[in-house]
């Protein structure tokens, strides 16, 4: 399983090199004040998606709609996942004290509420850092690394509401590529999803890419693979997630 999960990795990254060197020859580069708004920008976001039912998963299917806002110092965002028998909650803020035309920092705190039917309730706190920086304009990187608390209360062990607490610390790295003609490519490597958190030996790679549309609408497509202990030897592969989202922004 280690060669597999390693192989699979190198893959990815190649396949992002290759459209890397593409987009820098097709894209030309200007000095653009990428993150300062012009006022409040919105987003508003649908998510189908699809997972093998390995691991924690449970089910197939899930729908995933999404709201955000966006200022030039702030980012605020909220959602929700609807499947058989799972529920997820989500909600997070995004301050950005330093802005700069290619660079921002910024301290984020996110919470999640998972609730698995007859199974279990978890919440997952996270407070920490993000970064952004956009050094071409066809080249993006995005980064954050936080302190996770999770409480879980375990409905067959449980009889009197108690949780069972764990602290932790999170991470997502991911790399943008921006193409002609609305195209955009990325590559992450993180430890949780937007509904999901697990430790952070578990972390997800996803490849995706998304096309801009008339009137500010768009959509994308991406695949998930997810491991457990991936930095040890006994390397596992836990499942995979197809996603295809459709939104607009105002």
């Amino acid at each position: 399983m280690e060669k597999t999960a390693k192989t699979t990795t190198l893959t990815l990254l190649l396949l992002l090199a290759t459209l890397t060197g593409l987009s820098a020859e097709g894209t030309a580069r200007t000095e653009t004040a990428y993150y300062n708004k012009d006022g409040l920008e919105m987003l508003l976001e649908a998510t189908a998606a699809v997972n093998t039912g390995q691991g924690w998963e449970t089910s197939y299917f899930a729908f995933q709609p999404y709201f955000q806002l966006d200022t030039t110092h702030l980012t605020a965002y909220t959602g929700i996942q609807l499947t058989k028998g799972t529920y997820d909650l989500l909600g997070g803020v995004t301050f950005w004290p330093y802005v700069g035309n290619k660079v921002r920092a910024g301290l984020n705190a996110r919470y999640n509420m998972d609730y698995y039917d007859h199974i279990s309730l978890t919440h997952n706190i996270m407070l920490g850092g993000s970064l952004e920086a956009r050094p071409a304009s066809w080249l993006g990187f995005k980064a954050t690394l936080d302190v996770m608390l999770k409480s879980r209360s375990i409905f067959a062990i449980d009889t009197y509401d108690e949780y069972l607490h764990q602290l932790t610390y999170a991470f997502s790295g991911e790399m943008d590529i921006y193409m002609p003609a609305g195209f955009t490519a990325y590559l992450s490597i993180a430890t949780y999803e937007r509904y999901r958190y697990k430790l952070a030996v578990a972390p997800s790679f996803t490849l995706g890419a998304t096309k801009q549309l008339p009137r500010k609408f768009y959509a994308g497509l991406e695949g998930f693979v997810r491991y457990t202990d991936f930095f040890t030897a006994s390397t596992y592969y836990d499942g995979s997630e197809i996603r295809l989202f459709a939104g607009r922004s105002f």
